[in-house]
């Protein structure tokens, strides 16, 4: 398997996500290309010249010699600089490919298969919408305490997941504050233990909010601090029987949704419409998440929404493996 990146987490986790699946079926070993432009362009401008020039152009233009990359059994980006790349070297190897994201007007008949978050632009059986992928596999936590009825939240174990603020997603000082409450409460009066776990973009007034309630918690609430643990950390958090996230990471929304576990967003006062409202849409249809406003936001409205959902029984990672087959004949 032949991934490209751009270097953006956001995107080659995507990437790494159709390779975990495909890793459900066999053994699977990855090539790696790293793209660097040759030429200092505004990164809008790298997916249109995408378009415009020949294969071999498009190549020349990321460093990429064809004749140095053995023909791949799959090739798989996202990210719209990964384009140009991607669709070339499909047709130069005559390779099946996979990308992640927008196609930014490149011709569909340029893809084996394209994968969505938004239902409206899907285009079957080329662009097929669903979650967005990550590695994340649910398979690697022991399964969780049912969630049945509001009861069945007290002494349950709840994790976290924390972002910060983002233009569609605002959470100000009383958001964390707000926050910090909810936690608290959980603890004291439903006896949850609950795992706070924090990102690189969570802001120091979110840990000013939250550090004395696991101190006055302690044993009861518990932190993994990003800047200590470093990437990857948030793997722990997924022992639990009830996920929680702040409502402005399309990524960790997504894996606490695919969980098989209740998962709650919670929404800051401030929020303006974005893209990925749809993506999150299509997720509380399937009653995988559901989202809910911190402002007046109680313990007793969770545990009742929690017991409300019925999370993924499958693991989401073979959904893609099976949808990827299909479109490239990779694992059947």
């Amino acid at each position: 398997m032949l991934l490209i990146s751009d270097g953006r987490p956001g995107h080659y986790r995507q990437s790494e996500g159709v390779v975990a699946a495909l890793k459900r079926r066999g053994p699977v070993v990855v090539d790696r290309v790293e793209l660097k432009t040759r030429l200092p362009l505004p990164k809008g401008f790298i997916p249109k010249l995408g378009r415009l020039l020949p294969p071999r152009s498009v190549l020349r233009l990321h460093g990429i010699d064809p004749r140095a990359i053995s023909k791949p059994d799959i090739i798989v980006s996202s990210g719209g600089a990964t384009l140009g790349a991607n669709v070339a070297l499909a047709k130069i190897l005559g390779a099946p490919n996979v990308f992640s994201g927008s196609t930014r007007g490149f011709p569909l008949e340029g893809f084996s298969l394209v994968l969505t978050p938004y239902p409206s632009i899907a285009r079957p059986p080329v662009v097929m919408a669903g979650a967005k992928p990550t590695p994340f596999d649910p398979d690697r936590s022991p399964p969780p305490r049912a969630i049945a009825t509001p009861d069945a939240m007290r002494g349950a174990r709840v994790s976290l997941l924390i972002g910060g603020p983002t233009p569609n997603a605002d959470f100000k000082s009383e958001d964390w504050t707000r926050l910090a409450n909810l936690v608290e409460t959980l603890a004291a009066q439903w006896a949850c233990r609950i795992t706070l776990a924090t990102s690189p973009r969570t802001p120091e007034i979110a840990y000013a909010a939250l550090a004395p309630v696991v101190e006055r918690a302690a044993g009861a609430v518990s932190m993994i601090d990003f800047r200590v643990a470093g990437p990857g950390s948030i793997d722990a958090a997924f022992d639990c029987d009830v996920m929680l996230v702040t409502a402005d990471s399309m990524s960790m929304t997504t894996e606490a949704a695919l969980s098989r576990r209740p998962a709650v967003a919670l929404a800051p006062e401030i929020t303006r419409p974005h893209r990925d409202d749809e993506a999150v849409a299509g997720l509380v249809a399937e009653r995988w998440l559901a989202v809910l406003p911190l402002a007046g936001l109680d313990a007793q409205r969770v545990a009742e929404t929690a017991a409300s959902l019925a999370p993924m029984r499958e693991n989401h990672l073979d959904r893609l493996a099976s949808l990827i087959a299909r479109a490239t004949r990779i694992g059947v």
